[in-house]
């Protein structure tokens, strides 16, 4: 053993002016944690300094006591590496410090730091290594985390937006050079963000996670995917004719929907849909193309779930629709600058013509105060999980009406979203406490076809208003067949018949016959009912012959921002 070695070992502390004062650094190295080495040239043999079993993992220290025997346990890779750096401190005198792996007794690779310096004869021949070896294992480890997480995402592992973003501009761009074909499909998962408030976040990561599997088993060797939003995956076909996209894309929405995935909440049957854009005939850039991905997306989730669209397929009007994230980005900042309120559209009584209440409809103002309709952002904000923020403004602003207007009755909507979110129940709550004028006034309107994906969630959430004082409608009658039993389990006090069905009742005897159905059955259990889309003289007088309570529609008054009974 060394003389170093022997003075760390024992302790000894001699005087400075003895020329030992590096056994003091070599204490405090050694209890830090890191390791003293002394590496003999000649005999190839090291000693080592410190708790070689606590800082590497290696309990004998003999099978490290060579140098062929430490090189042995680095990693290949890193092996050329070191060597060379090695070399050029021994020839060219340059630093030597260098990170690499080392293989423990579990047989596992850490992460260390080596530094050292060598001792020459006086003819430059290396005599003895001196250094200092380091355990960085947990430093690279979270180091290669983020550079993991800063490329792919968190829950999948696949590549991320812009990582994705990344491949796809390669792509192209090896596809125009060698005059390849190719196609980007956006995956979407049809109604996650509805799963993800009801049953919570746990059961939409693990329909995620499912679904992110079966895409990856579904995919050609050398295609690339990654998630690029909440429900979104992008899949980027390379080398591929257009005639195969859409087989490919049939067997992503066979294979995410081939039998229910295990979630916390019990065993769930997902689909999704697709959009797909070709490069480079629908262009031959990665913007435009992911652009026109997610137009064709939400082309394909407006023919319904379980289905694919390519871009080439889109009507020619829907082709210049602005991207989903643009419009979200509108509405979040319409919503911070208070640009956000209500047109208000009468609803008048058959048997008087009186106005009897209105309807609250959202608008949202562009940045010149044009309004604009919710239709041109509604179906966004729904998929893009931001309708409670909308129904939190828009009660907001309906409640503010009716304190500045004593007399007045509203209907606001309501999302299925809303059903499930306690903070618009809250602010309710808080707003009408002790305010009974304001509860009587206000009408809540829920859609059929959402109360009936859970009757029972649904029939809650009636309660809950009624006890409040306010009344509910069931707006879109008959969209959703709701039976009698229905009716009854939901406890509403007005129905809102589909204006589908009012259009053109003049003349369509079969929707004649199911409006009168509709009728007789709220008549039957004690709702009141209104009829929307009235747009004619002939239409308001014939469903007034058929025992409607209320009409509303152009032909009874169009929504009006800022009425003149508000002034």
């Amino acid at each position: 053993m060394s003389d170093l070695a022997h003075m760390a070992q024992t302790g000894s502390v001699p005087d400075p002016d003895d020329g030992k004062p590096l056994s003091d650094l070599v204490g405090l190295l050694v209890a830090s944690g890191d390791l003293f080495y002394e590496w003999d040239l000649e005999t190839d043999t090291i000693d080592w300094t410190g708790h070689v079993s606590e800082t590497i993992n290696i309990s004998d220290i003999g099978t490290v006591a060579t140098g062929d025997t430490f090189l042995n346990r680095i990693h290949p890779e890193d092996l050329p590496h070191r060597m060379i750096a090695l070399s050029n401190h021994f020839v060219r005198g340059d630093s030597f410090d260098r990170e690499f792996r080392l293989r423990d007794d579990c047989g596992q690779f850490i992460w260390i730091q080596e530094r050292a310096v060598v001792t020459k004869s006086m003819n430059d021949k290396p005599l003895r290594l001196t250094g200092v070896v380091r355990c960085i294992d947990k430093r690279k480890r979270s180091e290669e985390e983020v550079t993991f997480l800063s490329n792919h995402d968190a829950l999948t592992g696949q590549y991320n937006r812009l990582r994705l973003r990344e491949a796809l501009e390669l792509t192209i761009t090896q596809g125009l050079h060698r005059n390849h074909q190719g196609g980007l499909l956006l995956v979407g998962l049809d109604k996650l963000n509805i799963v993800s408030d009801v049953y919570g976040e746990e059961t939409a990561d693990a329909i995620v996670l499912a679904a992110a599997r079966r895409i990856e088993e579904g995919m050609r060797v050398g295609d690339v995917v990654g998630r690029v939003g909440f429900d979104r995956f992008a899949v980027i076909v390379n080398r591929c004719k257009t005639s195969e996209l859409s087989t490919i894309a049939s067997r992503f929405l066979a294979m995410i929907r081939e039998k229910p995935v295990s979630t916390p909440s019990g065993p769930m049957t997902i689909t999704g849909s697709i959009g797909i854009s070709v490069f480079p005939d629908d262009a031959a850039t990665a913007h435009q193309i992911v652009a026109n991905a997610d137009n064709a997306l939400r082309g394909a989730r407006r023919l319904g779930c379980d289905c694919y669209l390519e871009y080439k397929d889109l009507p020619e009007h829907t082709r210049t629709e602005r991207p989903d994230f643009v419009i979200a980005e509108q509405v979040k900042q319409a919503l911070k600058d208070d640009r956000f309120t209500l047109a208000y559209q009468p609803i008048v009584s058959t048997e008087t013509g009186e106005v009897m209440f209105y309807e609250g409809l959202a608008r949202m103002l562009d940045k010149d105060d044009k309004p604009i309709a919710a239709g041109g952002f509604v179906p966004v904000v729904e998929q893009m999980g931001l309708m409670r923020l909308i129904d939190r403004k828009v009660l907001g602003l309906g409640l503010d009406a009716l304190e500045h207007n004593p007399t007045m009755k509203l209907s606001i909507n309501v999302s299925g979203l809303t059903a499930v979110d306690p903070l618009w129940l809250r602010q309710l709550e808080e707003r009408l406490q002790d305010r009974q004028d304001l509860a009587t006034r206000l009408i809540l309107e829920i859609t059929e076809t959402v109360a009936l994906d859970d009757i029972d969630e649904s029939s809650r959430f009636v309660d809950a208003l009624n006890k409040f004082g306010c009344r509910v409608a069931l707006d879109d009658f008959g969209a959703g067949f709701t039976s009698f039993r229905h009716l009854r389990a939901l406890n509403v006090a007005m129905v809102k018949i589909d204006g589908s069905f009012v259009r053109d009742l003049v003349h369509n005897e079969d929707n004649l016959l199911f409006v009168r159905t509709l009728i007789n059955l709220a008549k039957g259990i004690g709702l009141e009912s209104v009829a929307e889309w009235i747009e004619t003289e002939e239409e308001a007088e014939l469903l007034k012959r058929e025992g409607v309570d209320y009409l509303q529609g152009w032909h009874c008054g169009r929504p009006e921002i800022d009425p003149d009974w508000m002034k």
